[in-house]
């Protein structure tokens, strides 16, 4: 039975001729929960913190909580045991603002070092007076604070106060996020000019990141030109696709140098929502990649009872911003490119015949596909001539540039294919026998997967099991006198 929504009501940011990515709150708020975690894990270990509304979030672990399907979620406990985030690495909200008093954003809220706090001096030079928690850009003053809610309920999807025993959990723990606000309310138009300026200044001040809640559907160059400035400064920018079921392009998640997220559900379908209005993601050939958008439990300010449920394209961004935040805190050097092609390479696939990108992220594939090398091409060592209906021994043996444990997966040829039963050592052979029914020549097909899924190319040893041959013999008798 999925949770039950009250008093629910559907926001829309209307953006020039554009609608774009945001959804509804529940204004029915669980106060005084219970911490109800799963104490059944299978696998390997994972890292549960002890936030109070944890069990709420589906998107970073999901065990049926919601209604949905168990594990259609980012595997962020499994991602947790490798990383959990560092405050060198800056994530640029540019939304509404952010309630930066929140118990569960204060402690992670980004600190302007190079200026000195109210002394009306643009100490720094960067052109922006007092700027110590970054700018508001629609009343052009140094207060970024958010009267709305939405900025604030995408800044904790990405980068909450983590395992504070207080409200939920963030994607990256320990990242810092800087609040841009670029318009006071998520209606009206879209304004351009303030949105330019905010990635200008993310760029300028130091973001690693740059998540963006919104979009038009008309191609802007100027736009593009300030999105192009923070890439080769190299900034990863991630936007919303967009909640209207429509394949046309939103900008600025379409520009080649921005990750544009699709929304999916709880049970990995596309997000499609209804509560008054109909809020279901985006799709298109340019789409990047999907992450869950649809009922998130989220961070707003007091006056909302600190935390909400939302639905769009604009809550799935921000998993992805927490995302590079985990992959830049374990890897600083990486380029916004390869921060790109690991959250995009290392994916779940969604349930859905709409192009949502490359799969739902999931945070722990994409960290072992940094931190971790697959293992070599198995060698194959067996007699490569036999008769068929014979057993035979093969050794296998992979080595792992990491040193992980492998196991095999095994194609004998003949239609006949196995996982071995265990992990091994890395280096050490493993044999396996195998019978031959019929008469032919057969590719033994193999490769090695270590302990953390990641398999290696595949090693091929040919086998010949010819037909009997019938010998005819001529015996002459010799006659001896």
């Amino acid at each position: 039975m999925k949770k039950k929504l009250l008093g629910i009501f559907v926001c829309m940011l209307l953006i020039a001729t554009a609608l774009p990515a945001v959804g509804t709150m529940n204004k029915n708020i669980v106060q005084d929960l219970e911490l109800r975690l799963d104490p059944q894990r299978v696998g390997l270990p994972s890292t549960i913190p002890d936030d109070v509304y944890f069990d709420l979030q589906y998107s970073l672990h999901n065990t049926g909580q919601t209604g949905g399907i168990t594990d259609c979620d980012i595997d962020a406990p499994e991602a947790w045991d490798i990383e959990t985030g560092n405050s060198e690495v800056v994530i640029a909200v540019i939304d509404t603002g952010i309630v930066y008093t929140h118990p569960d954003l204060e402690d992670n809220i980004w600190n302007n070092t190079d200026e000195i706090p109210d002394n009306g001096i643009d100490d720094d030079g960067n052109g922006y007076i007092d700027d110590i928690r970054g700018w508001n850009f629609y009343d052009d003053n140094n207060d970024p604070f958010d009267i709305h809610f939405h900025g604030t309920h995408c800044a904790g999807i990405a980068g909450a106060v983590t395992n504070n025993n207080v409200g939920i959990a963030g994607v990256c723990w320990d990242c810092l996020l800087m609040p841009l606000k670029w318009k006071p309310d998520i209606y009206g138009g879209f304004l351009l000019d303030n949105l330019i300026e905010a990635i200008e200044y993310a760029a300028d001040n130091g973001a690693d990141i740059i998540s963006m809640s919104l979009g038009s559907y008309n191609y802007i160059e100027s736009l593009e030109d300030a999105v192009n400035y923070a890439y080769n400064m190299g900034v990863f920018l991630v936007a919303s696709a967009g909640n209207d079921n429509a394949s046309a392009k939103l900008y600025p998640a379409a520009f080649d140098n921005v990750t544009a997220v699709a929304g999916t559900n709880d049970e990995d379908g596309r997000m499609e929502y209804y509560s008054g209005y109909t809020v279901i993601s985006n799709y298109g050939d340019w789409v990047d990649v999907a992450a869950p958008g649809q009922e998130i439990f989220s961070t707003v300010p007091e006056v909302y009872g600190y935390y909400y449920y939302l639905s769009g394209t604009s809550m799935a961004a921000p998993h992805v911003a927490g995302l590079a935040a985990l992959l830049l805190s374990k890897n600083p050097d990486l380029s916004p490119d390869e921060v790109k092609a690991l959250i995009c390479e290392n994916v779940d696939p969604y349930n859905s015949t709409y192009d949502l990108g490359s799969g739902r992220i999931n945070a722990y594939k994409a960290l072992i596909g940094l931190t971790n090398n697959p293992p070599d091409a198995p060698d194959i060592d067996g007699p490569t001539n036999g008769k068929a209906g014979t057993s035979y021994d093969y050794d296998f043996t992979a080595t792992d540039p990491d040193g992980n444990d492998v196991k095999y997966y095994i194609d004998w040829g003949d239609g006949d294919t196995e996982w071995t039963d265990d992990f091994s050592a890395s280096g050490t052979p493993v044999t396996v026998s195998h019978i031959w029914t019929s008469q032919d020549t057969y590719t033994i097909t193999a490769k090695a997967q270590d302990e953390h899924g990641l398999e290696g190319p595949e090693g091929t040893l040919d086998v010949s099991m010819p037909k009997n041959k019938a010998y005819n013999f001529n015996f002459n008798l010799l006659s001896w006198l």
